[in-house]
């Protein structure tokens, strides 16, 4: 047998007679420690926790009239299309923002639930810490989205996980909204601009018409027809003198006002997506698994508390017998 076999297997043999020798107290530490853990992680020490999860599929879609009004023959996001990356890593930021979290410890009472007193002077930050203890949400590989509720109470857990959802979708479109409108605004104000430019053009054709000039090319037309017949030449003279003075105007007011209809025309369908961006609603997720009540609960797991317990006392009492037993070797040697 090798020196490193002889030496491992007189090791080993030590062991097992330290552990022989010391069986019965160090069985005492560890049951004694399992029946500690056993009572200490019970429901009287520590508060059973329930885990809900509800998932979704962020909409990729910001503007329904684009998706729903634009031009078929261009291509436009589809308002049913979800599962991109960079759109499930925005819906995680709003889902961790202050806004979408104050809502959601309004509107299921959080801070009495927590047992927190609105007299406590750091409320905020208790709250704060038990929301991140109790509330998480992470990405799939799927680019979905997992929101995940810890809670003493499985019906209070489902709810308010599928209570963020919604609560999410709301500031979602709140926020469309906010641009949709400052976008209506903008796009009404240049409508309105463009119809009386529009207007104007209309007003000056109406006052050259009133001075003879109504339509350059037929009125010319008509006059070269009437003067090659030999018509009253007194009223063809007048007509040249008018034309002359106000063809100019006249034919470059029509060919603007053709221009500026064309561009009020397309303001026109800009103000009724925009009315439509405004006024309609599309939900922005898409609900894979609605939370439900748990009905085993998540935390504490017990038997892992009692095994780590038992194991870690039982190496603990293993060091301080092993410590004692070397003390004890030192002073009789001494």
């Amino acid at each position: 047998m090798s020196q490193d076999k002889r030496t491992y297997y007189f090791e080993l043999v030590d062991v097992v007679k330290f552990l022989i020798k010391y069986k019965k107290p160090l069985s005492i530490i560890s049951i004694g420690a399992g029946i500690a853990a056993i009572i200490f992680s019970s429901p009287w020490f520590i508060k059973p926790l329930y885990k809900s999860t509800a998932i979704f599929y962020p909409s990729t879609n910001n503007s329904i009239s684009s998706a729903l009004l634009s031009d078929t023959r261009i291509k436009s996001k589809d308002p049913l299309e979800f599962g991109e990356q960079a759109t499930a890593q925005q819906f995680i930021q709003m889902l961790e923002s202050d806004n979408l979290k104050n809502r959601v410890i309004n509107n299921y009472g959080l801070r009495e639930h927590y047992h927190i007193k609105e007299s406590d002077t750091e409320k905020n930050y208790k709250m704060g810490k038990l929301f991140t203890r109790h509330i998480s949400v992470r990405k799939t590989p799927f680019a979905s989205i997992e929101v995940n509720v810890l809670d003493e109470v499985p019906e209070k857990a489902a709810e308010i996980a599928n209570g963020i959802v919604l609560i999410l979708d709301s500031v979602k479109t709140d926020v469309q909204r906010r641009v949709a409108l400052q976008a209506l605004a903008i796009i009404e104000q240049q409508y309105k601009n463009k119809e009386a430019e529009v207007n104007s053009i209309k007003q000056t054709m109406r006052d050259l018409g009133a001075k003879g000039v109504y339509s350059f090319e037929e009125q010319s037309k008509a006059i070269t027809e009437l003067a090659g017949k030999g018509g009253n030449q007194a009223y063809i003279t007048k007509q040249q003198s008018s034309l002359a003075l106000y063809g100019s105007e006249a034919l470059s007011s029509q060919e603007t006002l053709v221009l500026e209809l064309d561009k009020l025309s397309e303001l026109r369908k800009k103000l009724e997506q925009a009315n439509v961006d405004v006024n309609a609603n599309l939900s922005n997720v898409f609900l894979l698994q609605q939370a439900t009540p748990a009905e085993k609960k998540e935390y504490p797991i017990r038997w892992l508390i009692v095994a780590v317990s038992m194991f870690g006392s039982f190496m603990l009492g293993c060091v301080i017998l092993l410590f004692n037993e070397k003390i004890r070797q030192i002073n009789i040697n001494a």
